[in-house]
């Protein structure tokens, strides 16, 4: 497991002291889901330790005291690991070892065979939904890869449906891999073509598998953005 040492290498810069206490700031609904199907379960390629470094830094770095939160673990269906409104004394981060034992369950690995990543985001649309005024913003790590995913003919058109949304602030991809997929193309390069029209939302980042050091601190610049 990635030390949570690490993770103030994600920052953009310091904080001041009432951004870092989570003081005055309006509420947010950050979503995060992870794909622990396909490449993610190769130690290989390191998958599940980025999407952990990932996910634990949302949680250290982005949740304030007052926002609510939704992990989603992705494998052939969609787990539901955490989903509350995080309230804290006098503002305080999420505890270390609360951390460390929500993104363990959020990154243990698939056993199973199938892929709901746009199960993933349509639940995470959904529940969204139920938070009516409060800005989204939503992680999804994955690899990209569709072809195992049974509703992969409508990621298009969920995307579209979670952008739509005006209380949508952000929609961070992070982990698209570069390896080769079906005809040739990357599978990064499919996934993007598989999003359609979406993919030229203002409101999408995207970060392939080995740049979440170089997208991350745009990603923070949107969620500090979206809380004005």
């Amino acid at each position: 497991m990635l030390p949570l040492a690490l993770l103030p290498l994600l920052l953009p810069a310091p904080a001041s002291a009432s951004n870092l206490l989570g003081l005055s700031t309006p509420p947010l609904h950050l979503t995060v889901a992870v794909d622990m199907t396909g490449s993610s379960k190769n130690p290989a390629y390191k998958y599940a330790d980025q999407a952990r470094l990932l996910s634990q830094s949302v949680l250290l770095n982005q949740l304030r005291s007052g926002d609510t939160l939704t992990l989603l673990r992705i494998c052939d269906g969609v787990q539901t690991v955490a989903d509350f409104q995080f309230n804290s004394r006098n503002g305080a981060r999420m505890a270390r070892a609360d951390i460390l034992r929500y993104t363990g369950a959020l990154t243990k690995p698939c056993t199973g065979k199938g892929s709901a990543i746009t199960a993933g985001l349509a639940q995470a649309a959904k529940r969204g939904s139920q938070t009516a005024g409060v800005g989204d913003v939503v992680v999804l790590f994955t690899d990209g890869a569709l072809l195992d995913d049974p509703k992969r003919a409508a990621l298009g058109s969920t995307v579209s449906g979670l952008l739509k949304r005006t209380e949508t602030r952000a929609l961070f991809v992070a982990g698209l891999s570069p390896e080769p997929g079906a005809g040739g193309a990357s599978i990064r390069d499919a996934f993007v073509k598989a999003l359609g029209n979406a993919a030229r939302d203002k409101r999408l980042l995207l970060a392939g598998a080995y740049d979440l050091s170089n997208v991350y601190p745009t990603f923070a610049n949107v969620v500090k953005g979206a809380r004005r």
